[in-house]
């Protein structure tokens, strides 16, 4: 606990204690030696002599009085009034140096999220170009696995050092915004990591069944390319294989490898919606677009620096109001002694409510 002004005052006086007791003792002893002198020396032969040698003594009890007063009392307090100036500029200056270690590290972090931020988009971006343009169950699975992923941990990450700063001084002027906004994207992102993981086993074994099939047509062609001298006659399943498949396996109807998983991806909704065009040929816009881009930006926009402004049409959407309220009720409830469901999740609330996800058909299907 920091001492007042009169605790340092005391503080002072007890370090400097003996010197102001010996030079009270000196006074003390001088005047009263005076003062006997002058009272019991009056008829004394010599009492001219000894009156003196009484002045001398009140002298130097006043020149020992007033060295204590003035030069002990006033000098201290010089002192102290000089030790204290020194102890307020220090404080001043030692907390200057924090506020600007503290202003510091927040702007670093602004940094370093940004970066994190914009790591995020590029690989989902990356992912979403991959996906449209290989056209296979391989790919997708990969980009899923490789980047969509990580980037979903990337952003639950971000929203827990967010959680860490809320109760000290703001990172962000609009924290509760830039978290909401954090959660639509991590909100799109798990959609489609759960349709992934509700139907790739289906395209996987389509598309292992396809890759199946292609090496087997190479296999042959080579065969029949290496052994000219004996060809292959008309009628050969070898032949036909090559030049008819579906022909030949008329009843697995099997058309061409690419065409049968882009068909199977087709229906996946959520995928679907991430690789096709941002706004369509009405004017309406994607879901990737209007849960993860805007989004990206939005918290971009709020993490270049500790006074930027929200964007006031983002905010003003429908819904986004809505889930700044439940992210109060969920952060006061967590710091209760209430239990905490499934269902307490913002997360989880944009799924369902926003990208209208049914988790209850998903365990169905499985």
């Amino acid at each position: 606990m920091a001492k007042s002004g009169l605790d340092k005052l005391v503080d002072l006086l007890k370090r400097y204690q003996y010197f102001l007791w010996a030079g009270a003792l000196i006074f003390a002893g001088c005047l009263v030696s005076s003062l006997w002198i002058y009272y019991h020396l009056e008829d004394h032969p010599r009492a001219t002599y000894w009156f003196k040698v009484a002045d001398f003594l009140m002298n130097v009890g006043q020149t020992m009085l007033g060295t204590v007063l003035i030069g002990g009392g006033l000098g201290g307090i010089v002192n102290f009034i000089l030790e204290e100036q020194k102890k307020e500029e220090e404080d001043v200056k030692n907390r200057y140096n924090r506020m600007k270690e503290k202003r510091d590290k927040r702007k670093q972090l602004r940094q370093e999220m940004r970066n994190k931020l914009q790591r995020v988009h590029d690989d989902v971006a990356l992912a979403r170009v991959l996906i449209k343009s290989h056209r296979s169950g391989r790919t997708y699975g990969e980009q899923i696995r490789t980047r969509i992923m990580p980037g979903n941990i990337a952003l639950q990450d971000m929203k827990r050092q967010l959680a860490e700063h809320q109760d000290e001084e703001a990172l962000v002027q609009h924290l509760p915004e830039l978290q909401v906004s954090l959660t639509y994207m991590s909100a799109y992102l798990s959609v489609l990591i759960e349709e992934f993981a509700q139907h790739y086993l289906d395209i996987a074994n389509l598309q292992n069944y396809q890759d199946a099939l292609a090496s087997r047509r190479h296999t042959l062609f080579t065969e029949v390319v290496e052994h000219p001298d004996h060809p292959a006659a008309e009628g050969d399943p070898k032949l036909t294989l090559l030049q008819n498949p579906a022909e030949l396996l008329k009843e697995q109807q099997v058309p061409n490898r690419m065409e049968v998983v882009w068909e199977a991806m087709e229906r996946l909704d959520y995928v679907w919606d991430f690789i096709a065009d941002v706004r369509n040929d009405k004017g309406e816009t994607s879901l990737y677009q209007n849960f993860f881009l805007d989004h990206h930006f939005h918290a971009l926009r709020l993490l270049s620096n500790k006074d930027s402004q929200i964007n006031e049409k983002l905010c003003r959407r429908a819904g986004f109001q809505g889930y700044l309220n439940e992210l109060q009720r969920l952060t006061e409830k967590k710091h209760s002694d209430q239990p905490i469901t499934k269902n307490d999740s913002l997360t989880r609330m944009i799924m369902v409510e926003g990208l209208k996800f049914d988790f209850e058909e998903m365990r169905r299907v499985r």
